[in-house]
């Protein structure tokens, strides 16, 4: 019922959203019949039999022009209004996209990628497109008002004019190729531009503390050339269609003009009705160019369009999957592999995770670790073997109802550049006192609730007014206020020092919620808390035991114990 409401309502606004584009092009039509128009109101005074014919004819003008101006005025502001509508209507249906494709999906592409359709890809269409529409339409109705004027005052010029117009038509199908190729080479070169700022602005205190601040101007200055060569590359090609054009039209003026001439000498025309007509012939040739040019910039923009298109038809890959509705009893893995790189791979996986129960899985650096949780999320591609979730395959399962029933928290903590309120919440509907529970749960309420704003104070850009283990305490806050029953922690002390490390892991263990947890820290007060500890290496489990039974084993988790704990 719910899905049905929706679609009707889409289909609702997708009705008045037509109508409103419909309707903006009214006043659009009548700015392009009144523009040519002012060429027959100049003949009308220039062949004035009187003064008193004169002023009526200049009053007539003066009550044209303040038409022409309000409703040019109207069309530009309906316009604007059209093309703002649009921008919003792509902005939310590609963020919307965004957030909808899998883990997996999102992370195939580069940020940088996804930057470039909110902006560079956009403001193509908007421009090369919406507004290049508008102004076709316009030079459309200005070419048929002329062709009717010249038809009725001399249809040999007519015939002149349309021969000449006819061969501007024939440019965008000679250069389209080039043209569209050369934009879609700047739009890639300016992904690799963006890519690298964005690389290069993250590690500003490195660059300067490294004193690289040289080298990486100098990696820069060769991608701002690389980019501005394939712009003026692109804009070159475009320049030589639209030169092409102008060639043409000004050949086209000479010989309209002349024929003009002709005919006035041969007492068929008035001196009004050649100022007219050679004025009429522009509405003719200078729409045919912009015209013209119009077809060359949408050709430009084609595959920038489809790319943008085949983005937003993007089938997520939890699309038609079961959704996971209940608590996680039991994850089981058998004889599971899966590729992760040309050069590691997961290989023979089994094992099984208990409701209630926490998990410790240890390794060196690349042996696997990591890969264990992206495999039960989104992150993880294809595998062979069997995965099952309270008894239901992986592979029929939408992921992302996974992560909502077990939510994983990362090492790398990302804070918004907002209050801690809506850092902890995520702009979701929780009463304040439950935020601020979840706080003390995370040992950081003590500290928020001296800051002038407390809960309301904002977060600086990357929390730059908080410290690393204060940060992780506020990640951990939105992990005890939804109060989850399992949790998939990835190395989230990582980088903290050992006490705040400690005081970290210690919250999450005595908390009853079932745990896995990869960990590279191995404080035995902790590590004995863990029900069974699962020691990876090289993409197999190497053993797998409680902290003693590990211990007396004297195996890869003893020897790395003994190096750890020191």
């Amino acid at each position: 019922m719910t899905d049905s409401c929706t679609k009707n309502s889409n289909s609702c606004t997708s009705f008045f959203a037509l109508c409103r584009e419909l309707l903006s092009l009214i006043p659009v039509i009548i700015v392009g019949i009144m523009a040519p128009m002012r060429s027959y109101i100049m003949q009308l005074l220039i062949d004035s039999s009187s003064y008193r014919d004169l002023l009526e004819k200049c009053l007539i003008a003066a009550v044209f022009s303040i038409g022409v101006f309000i409703f040019e005025w109207v069309s530009k502001k309906s316009q604007a209004i059209v093309v703002r509508d649009i921008e919003k209507d792509m902005r939310d249906r590609l963020m919307h996209k965004l957030f909808h494709i899998s883990a997996n999906q999102f992370e195939k592409k580069g940020l940088a990628y996804y930057l470039s359709k909110f902006t560079t890809d956009i403001n193509i269409i908007l421009n090369d497109g919406v507004n290049n529409i508008y102004g076709m339409i316009m030079q459309v109705v200005f070419g048929v008002v002329a062709v009717i004027y010249l038809l009725c005052v001399e249809p040999f010029i007519l015939l002149i004019v349309a021969v000449v117009s006819a061969v501007q038509f024939v440019i965008p199908g000679i250069l389209k190729k080039k043209i569209a190729s050369s934009r879609k080479e700047y739009t890639e070169a300016l992904e690799v531009y963006l890519d690298g700022v964005k690389s290069d602005l993250g590690g500003h205190k490195v660059v300067r503390t490294f004193d690289a601040v040289k080298q990486i101007l100098g990696k820069q200055q060769k991608l701002s050339d690389f980019v501005c060569r394939k712009n003026e590359y692109s804009c070159q090609t475009m320049y030589w269609a639209q030169a092409l054009a102008s060639f043409v039209n000004n050949g086209a003026f000479l010989i309209v003009l002349g024929s003009c001439m002709f005919f006035a000498v041969a007492g068929r025309i008035t001196i009004g009705e050649i100022v007219a007509i050679t004025n009429m012939m522009n509405f003719v040739l200078t729409p045919c160019r912009a015209i013209s040019n119009g077809m060359i910039q949408l050709k430009a923009m084609e595959k920038v369009t489809a790319e943008l298109e085949d983005l937003l038809g993007q089938e997520s890959e939890n699309d038609n999957k079961e959704h996971l509705e209940e608590a996680i009893q039991e994850i089981c893995l058998e004889d599971v592999d899966q590729k992760i790189s040309e050069t590691f791979s997961l290989d023979k996986l089994t094992l099984t995770f208990e409701k209630g129960r926490k998990y410790a899985i240890v390794g060196k650096s690349g042996s696997g670790k990591s890969s264990i949780i992206k495999l039960l999320t989104e992150y993880g591609p294809g595998y062979t073997g069997r995965v099952l979730i309270n008894g239901r395959e992986l592979s029929g399962l939408n992921r992302e109802s996974i992560m909502h029933i077990s939510p994983v928290c990362y090492q790398q903590t990302y804070i918004f550049n907002d209050t801690v309120f809506n850092n902890v919440a995520l702009y979701q509907d929780f009463p304040k006192g439950e935020v601020i529970e979840a706080l003390r749960k995370a040992g950081i309420y003590d500290t928020i609730q001296k800051l002038p704003d407390g809960v309301d104070e904002k977060i600086q850009e990357n929390g730059k007014n908080f410290s690393g283990g204060e940060l992780q305490r506020i990640a951990l806050a939105r992990l005890f206020l939804r109060n989850k029953a399992m949790t998939f922690l990835d190395e989230i002390t990582s980088g903290l020092d050992n006490a705040t490390a400690y005081e970290i892991e210690k919250r999450l263990l005595d908390e009853d919620m079932t745990i896995i947890s990869i960990t590279h820290r191995y404080n035995k007060t902790l590590i004995q808390k863990y029900d069974e500890i699962i020691v990876m290496g090289e993409g197999k489990i190497v053993e797998s035991g409680t902290f003693d039974a590990l211990m007396e084993k004297e195996g890869e988790f003893f020897q790395l114990y003994k190096v750890l704990s020191e």
